[in-house]
């Protein structure tokens, strides 16, 4: 088994999520006709909120390739 930087990252190998960006949270638009009213934080939903790269659990590795035989 081989380890590699993980390219899902927000940089990649940091463990951060690349959506929110290690946060955890992410920017949302209130509309109100044509104009933007108000903006909020909401839970990233790529990371669930916990800030970390998804395909590897922020560690920012991952195992590729498995045992022969």
């Amino acid at each position: 088994m081989v380890t590699i930087m993980c390219h899902d990252c927000d940089s990649h190998g940091d463990g951060n999520c690349s959506v929110c960006h290690g946060t955890g949270k992410t920017l949302d638009e209130g509309l109100l006709g044509t104009i933007v009213e108000f903006f909020h934080l909401s839970r990233c939903s790529a990371c669930r909120g916990t800030g970390h790269c998804r395909t590897c659990g922020g560690i920012g590795q991952i195992e590729i390739g498995g045992e022969g035989g």
